[in-house]
């Protein structure tokens, strides 16, 4: 186990005698009768204080040398360490304070901290309810506990935790703003309309705000019957007439808050939603398919190839901060992993990312991969995939299509998330087959159909499936070689239940 470095006692008094001989602050604070320990203890925290962090380090500790049961110098050179980066140390260095004196609760909001950048959530978490159970009204230590909680995307309980603030009389716009975000984030329309519109009170000057009110506004106004026309008067009224600019602004506006209703299950203003932009645009194609979506149009079988194009090419740019950053999206890892677990070691292939999006799979193929395509339809989301420089050829193009015009090229094929835009899965299997070399491995998600049938739309517009279907489609070309039961991400109602599947292309 680590344990805090501080040199032995005499080495400590000889190196104190020696600054203060070169530095007139020590030898001030000495000659005025304060004990080596306690002077140097002052001094290293007039060096902290003048961001010497790596001055203040060795100062304290050979202020622990001398007297290593004053907790407040294991508590200071625990500062020190954690300004300089070096966080491990510090956390044993606020331990040790701990054990000298336990009631400190700054000195446990600090551990939680510490243990926080280490990646010790639950130690963190420990760390931080000991402070607020010593000092129940720091705000600080109910603000840090609510960052930990959204980092652990636990938006409920973050939300608890900044209420607390704002209840203690903690009321900035940072905080206000950031209880607006956990409340949209999480549907609670109403709550954040009004801890945005609280915000843009305190900082009036700050445009995020003020457009996270607006969004907000327009999607709490819809939601309690307000016509469309008029929410969207509302939330344009603040914005410069700038012609195409404003119209593109309302459609983009338009399309993101359709998905946000119909995803939280608000389907009646969705639609009223949707009619607006088919009225404005009426070739868009994402409206479209969303309105035959939530008024139930017979036969869907498949997304269009028009919707997921149109709709992936707006939501490129902050696919990766939303998607994995808000909603714990982490399929591309699990499937990576799981089909990683099957092969040879040092072996390398001809791979296929299906529906390669951002490239989040690509980082993982290609340590694997002899060369690396990505097919999408979206072609904002073809260039992400470019940015990231791993794929040796990105295509744009429907994909089973695509995979019916490669013939036996492709030794592993991963489809991430891919199969939410097929119902039926029967020409996505037969045309994986075509291009896949026999033993292939094939790698594959599902959202979990909950209830009969073998695959349902799904308000959001994805598609969800029976995990017999997914087998029984495979069987004729494929073998089982796994499934894992498994979460997509994070809705209002907690991980999205799904099911990962691993097949052998048959010889």
């Amino acid at each position: 186990m680590l344990m805090p470095q501080i040199p032995t006692a005499p080495v400590a008094a000889q190196t104190i005698t020696e600054w203060a001989a070169s530095y007139p602050t020590l030898a001030a604070l000495l000659e005025s009768g304060l004990a080596p320990a306690q002077a140097a203890l002052r001094w290293g925290l007039q060096l902290l204080k003048a961001s010497a962090a790596a001055d203040a380090i060795l100062v304290f500790r050979a202020a622990a040398a001398l007297d290593p049961n004053d907790a407040s110098i294991w508590t200071n050179l625990g500062v020190a360490l954690d300004r300089t980066g070096a966080s491990a140390e510090a956390a044993l260095c606020l331990l040790r304070a701990l054990t000298l004196a336990p009631q400190q609760a700054d000195t446990w909001l600090l551990l939680g901290v510490v243990r926080g950048k280490l990646g010790d959530n639950a130690g963190a978490e420990v760390a931080l309810r000991t402070s607020i159970d010593l000092k129940p009204d720091s705000a600080t230590a109910w603000q840090c506990l609510a960052l930990l909680k959204e980092r652990q995307r636990d938006y409920a309980g973050a939300i608890d935790c900044l209420g607390a603030c704002v209840a203690l009389g903690e009321r900035s716009a940072a905080i206000l703003a950031n209880l607006g975000k956990l409340y949209y984030q999480t549907g609670r329309l109403q709550e954040a309309h009004d801890a945005y519109e609280r915000a843009v009170r305190a900082d009036a000057s700050n445009p995020h705000f003020e457009r996270m009110f607006r969004k907000a506004r327009f999607l709490r106004d819809v939601l309690i019957g307000a016509t469309v026309d008029g929410a969207l008067a509302t939330y344009m009224d603040h914005l410069d007439p700038l012609g195409a600019v404003e119209a593109r602004e309302q459609m983009a506006w338009l399309e993101t808050a359709a998905g946000l209703l119909s995803g939280w299950g608000h389907l009646e203003p969705a639609i009223r939603v949707c009619r607006k932009q088919l009225e404005l645009v009426p070739s868009s194609a994402s409206a479209r398919y969303l309105l035959d979506v939530l008024e139930g149009a017979p036969g869907l079988s498949r997304a269009p190839d028009t919707y997921i194009a149109e709709s992936f090419d707006a939501f490129a740019e902050g696919f990766d901060a939303q998607l994995v950053g808000v909603l714990g999206y982490d399929v591309p890892q699990q499937l990576c992993s799981l089909l990683l677990s099957q092969l040879e070691a040092g072996r390398k292939y001809a791979v296929l990312d299906a529906g390669c999006g951002t490239g989040l799979c690509g980082l993982l193929l290609r340590p694997i991969a002899t060369a690396l395509v990505g097919v999408d339809l979206s072609k904002k989301m073809l260039e992400m995939s470019e940015r990231r420089a791993v794929y040796d050829e990105l295509v744009r193009e429907e994909l089973t299509e695509y995979l019916g015009s490669q013939p036996g090229r492709f030794e592993l094929i991963a489809a991430a998330d891919v199969l939410l835009y097929f119902g039926d899965l029967g020409p996505l299997f037969k045309k994986s087959a075509v291009a896949m070399r026999p033993n292939g491995l094939l790698a594959l998600s599902i959202e979990l159909l909950e209830g009969e049938g073998d695959f349902r739309v799904l308000s959001s517009g994805r598609f969800a499936h029976a995990p017999g279907y997914v087998l029984r489609l495979a069987e004729e070309q494929f073998e089982l070689v796994r499934t894992v039961d498994t979460t997509l991400r994070l809705d209002l109602h907690g991980r999205v239940p799904g099911t990962l599947f691993l097949f052998r292309r048959r010889a």
